[in-house]
């Protein structure tokens, strides 16, 4: 099933752990929280670590196309 980042914005959702790397990432600082649409929901929230982000291609696309939403992730 495809996603589509709608938003990425940092951290501050009730999450404990990454969405993408679940418990086993549970020491991983969470950097980000990131709502995806897919055809199943038109809004998933997630919270994600510095690694998903730099290893998700649509995370770094949209990043890349919002400057000022990348700018406040490097302030956290």
């Amino acid at each position: 099933m495809m996603s589509r980042v709608v938003s990425i914005a940092p951290h501050v959702n009730g999450k404990k752990m990454c969405s993408a790397h679940g418990v086993g990432a549970s020491r991983t600082r969470l950097i980000a929280d990131v709502v995806l649409s897919d055809v199943g929901s038109e809004h998933v929230e997630w919270a994600v670590c510095a690694r998903w982000l730099k290893e998700n291609s649509d995370a770094h696309a949209w990043l890349q196309r919002h400057p000022v939403e990348a700018a406040k992730l490097n302030a956290v």
